[in-house]
């Protein structure tokens, strides 16, 4: 019989290792220092958590997860069983991070799969993700899945883009039926964004456009890719000149550092005194990661 085998009556094993989850009950708590949320969403966010103060710790108050749509709509969306009880204490925190992130006009959660992930997963006490804990992208990408199947949320799909060969980043939006289980009023909900995007036509429009939420999501959408294009593409050519720039001595490093920053900025360049220009051109070995300890000479302050 081979050892590796573990009892049939173990069924959180396969194997030698172990199938349990990681994090069977996350938790999202809303960072002390974000704006608080108003009108809505903020009734939305309290209606979800509430802050127990005998205990001093936030509690879910509105499990989203036991709303009669997963019982009601289970045959039509192809499931014989209930939902796992881990799987309902992932739905019950993503909602917590969905309303506490999504974007107050469009509905868009603006935190994509990857950052819901690593904002529901434990940290120490430096901030720092515990791997031993954490929630895994795979398992909030299940739970998306569930949730578009039950028309809770929508996941427009990925975009392949075929010049650079690239996925984007996953964001999805918040529908009509999410945000009911919220328990918000959606008559005022949906006044108060069309509030937000008659203030964008006014400012940032040009005259005589028009936004519909439609409008405004493809807009926020194709606003996401191009940053996420211009960062990948900035940190593609930060890393090819790290690493031709890492064997030579520090001087050298510097120069050309410093005569490219001299090129890209072009005419500005005279807008610059020599010490000012002697500041940029550390930021940029900072960044690059050029500066060793035993750099000939001390930096000058950077702020």
């Amino acid at each position: 019989m081979n050892d590796n085998l573990i009892p049939r009556a173990d069924r959180r094993h396969r194997g030698t290792h172990s199938t349990a989850c990681k994090c069977p009950e996350p938790v999202y708590v809303r960072p002390a220092h974000f704006k608080p949320l108003a009108g809505e969403h903020g009734r939305a966010l309290r209606n979800l958590m509430h802050h127990d103060r005998k205990t001093g710790y936030w509690q879910i108050r509105r499990r989203v997860s036991a709303d009669m749509r997963f019982i009601f709509l289970r045959k039509a969306c192809g499931r014989k069983r209930a939902l796992r009880p881990e799987m309902c204490h992932l739905i019950d925190a993503l909602f917590v991070v969905f309303v506490s992130t999504v974007d107050l006009a469009t509905d868009i959660v603006t935190l994509n799969i990857s950052k819901l992930a690593e904002a529901l997963s434990p940290r120490d006490v430096n901030g720092q993700i515990i791997p031993e804990k954490a929630v895994t992208v795979s398992r909030v990408s299940r739970a998306i899945q569930l949730l578009c199947l039950f028309g809770v949320i929508d996941a427009p799909a990925t975009e392949w883009d075929l010049m650079n060969g690239c996925r984007f980043p996953k964001h999805v939006n918040l529908t009509e039926a999410g945000w009911q289980m919220t328990g918000v009023n959606m008559d005022k909900l949906r006044a108060e964004q069309e509030t937000r995007r008659q203030a964008i036509r006014d400012g940032v429009l040009k005259p005589g456009e028009t936004l519909s939420l439609k409008a405004a999501r493809r807009r926020w959408h194709e606003t996401t890719r191009h940053r996420t294009l211009l960062g990948r593409r900035s940190r593609a050519v930060e890393g090819k000149l790290r690493r031709r720039l890492e064997p030579l001595p520090f001087d050298e490093r510097k120069r050309q550092v410093g005569e490219r920053l001299l090129r890209s900025l072009g005419p500005r360049a005279d807008q610059f005194s020599s010490r000012q220009f002697d500041k940029l051109v550390w930021q940029q070995l900072y960044q690059l990661e050029l500066v060793n300890l035993d750099a000939p000479e001390t930096p000058p302050p950077l702020h």
